[in-house]
């Protein structure tokens, strides 16, 4: 039958291996001195072999010794990673920062998600603009950004992506006697409405119907039928679709969302609300 080792033993083993004396691996665990000692000689039976050579003035690890540490390290290292990802949530917070395209389409699920699995954390959130919010993270104002995809230090890689849509709510058709194709958008910068221009080129001829700051006010624009506009499928249905094949548009670019954060130190309640914007994003 196999020996479960101990991790109390294994944590005062390391602490005298890496140079702590009895004593001082004793107050540092909050046991007594001949408790360590009694630790070690369990440990040493357990092992079958030696672990010190003590003499006066020190002690020294034995060949044996040497071997096992690093082992009782990792499992230590396990045993303290374990306990804080499995911690309550207690006293924590995190700052969100979101597009305008993540808070009117997903961010409700993804927050209700993450309010189930960490009931107590406190969210505090930001909608801005990807460049604004990047800006944020740099600054430690927010702890994460979800934002469009670009060349920044801080970008942890690509959660999604996504192919660009024309949108307009259902039957929308303004081709008639080639007039312009009425487009609401961000005032610049903006990377859909880049991407618009540059699809339409100087064959189609359009114009901007509608301008806004915030994406819902353009939402409430194409809903009203005035005009249409480019985002991604998370802002199809509730009254808006892809109009681009009946109208036959040109085809638009992906693009792609991407997290931004600093990496420090172990924050599961981070890790895991990345993880729920990666699933919604999908």
């Amino acid at each position: 039958m196999a020996t479960n080792l101990d991790v109390a033993t294994l944590r005062s083993f390391t602490l005298i291996a890496e140079g702590r004396t009895f004593a001082d691996a004793a107050d540092a665990v909050g046991r007594s001195q001949s408790a360590i000692t009694l630790q070690i000689q369990r440990l040493e039976q357990e092992v079958g072999a030696p672990l010190f050579r003590r003499n006066r003035q020190s002690v020294e690890l034995t060949i044996a010794g040497e071997r096992l540490l690093g082992f009782a390290q990792r499992l230590v290292q396990i045993n303290d990673e374990a306990l804080v990802t499995m911690a309550p949530d207690a006293a924590r917070s995190l700052g969100l920062g979101v597009t305008p395209d993540i808070a009117e389409t997903i961010l409700e699920q993804v927050l209700e998600c993450f309010r189930q699995e960490h009931p107590v954390v406190d969210i505090t959130l930001r909608i801005d603009g990807s460049r604004k919010l990047v800006e944020a993270v740099g600054r430690e104002e927010i702890d994460i950004a979800i934002a469009l995809n670009m060349d920044d230090s801080l970008n942890q890689g690509p959660l999604s992506e996504a192919q660009m849509l024309w949108i307009g709510r259902p039957g929308f058709s303004i081709r008639e006697n080639n007039k312009p194709l009425p487009l609401a958008f961000f005032e610049p910068p903006c990377a859909f409405r880049t991407a618009a221009l540059e699809a339409l080129g100087s064959d189609i001829p359009y114009r901007f119907a509608a301008t806004s700051p915030s994406l819902g006010g353009i939402i409430a624009a194409v809903r009203s039928g005035l005009c249409m506009t480019i985002r991604t499928k998370h802002l199809l249905g509730a009254g808006l679709v892809d109009v681009g094949q009946s109208m036959q548009l040109p085809s638009l670019p992906s693009v792609a969302f991407s997290c931004y954060t600093r990496i420090g130190e172990k924050r599961p309640e981070r890790d895991d609300l990345i993880e729920i914007c990666r699933r919604y994003l999908q």
